[in-house]
């Protein structure tokens, strides 16, 4: 397999909670870094203790480990309850910026929709240890991430459990709007960049013909 000889850094790292209660789901996390356009698992798992302070401690921990640089929550539990819980802790243990968000879409929908395009162009990229871990550490395989990513459809229902697939989604969809925006901009700058040419080609034809030579700032405009 080739392997490239350069080594560079991740231009950026976001953290996704799925909080839940103390019932049978787990509260999730993902980790995910992008660079150069491809995005990186380096880091998921779940914990059953919902909220206690024992799992908002590892939380926190964990983006510390990973240099997270933004985490996400999604805010459909407990009417911000658990951002509330959450912010003091991240504050001692590795300040970040936290934000909340809510989905109104079907859930396996949703996943598919972010994931399926992102898997097609090989741009999703999971580090081996998140295998690993997600096959050692879990008991049982229904809660595991790779179970999980293997058997969902667009069913409603298709899954007993999708805890840390639906967070991998959360983070993996923070990043599909990012670079969207990205290449939004990116088009905006290409074509002022066209129409700035074309003004200054245009000044410097006038005054070619009116045999003047253009000023160093005439094309200049508003």
């Amino acid at each position: 397999m080739w392997v490239a000889n350069e080594m560079a850094e991740y231009t950026g790292s976001v953290m996704a909670i799925d909080p839940s209660g103390r019932g049978d789901d787990e509260t999730s996390y993902a980790v995910v870094k992008i660079l150069h356009g491809n995005l990186f698992v380096t880091a998921s798992g779940g914990f059953k203790d919902g909220y206690g302070e024992k799992t908002l401690q590892a939380l926190a921990t964990i983006a510390a480990m990973q240099n997270v640089n933004k985490v996400i929550v999604e805010a459909n539990f407990g009417d911000g309850m658990f951002t509330q819980l959450l912010k003091p802790v991240f504050t001692r243990v590795h300040p970040v910026t936290i934000e909340e968000v809510k989905h109104s879409q079907q859930k396996e929908r949703r996943i598919c929709d972010t994931l399926e395009p992102l898997m097609n162009q090989h741009r999703l990229i999971f580090d081996h240890s998140v295998i690993k871990q997600d096959y050692e550490r879990t008991e049982t395989p229904h809660f595991q991430l790779m179970y999980q990513m293997s058997r969902i459809t667009r069913d409603r229902g298709s899954l007993a459990h999708d805890d840390r697939l639906d967070v991998l989604a959360i983070a993996v969809g923070y990043w599909v709007e990012h670079m969207s925006r990205d290449t939004l901009r990116a088009h905006e700058e290409h074509l002022e960049e066209l129409r700035e040419k074309e003004f200054q080609k245009f000044i410097e034809d006038f005054h070619r013909q009116f045999g003047e030579e253009p000023k160093e700032d005439s094309w200049i405009y508003d």
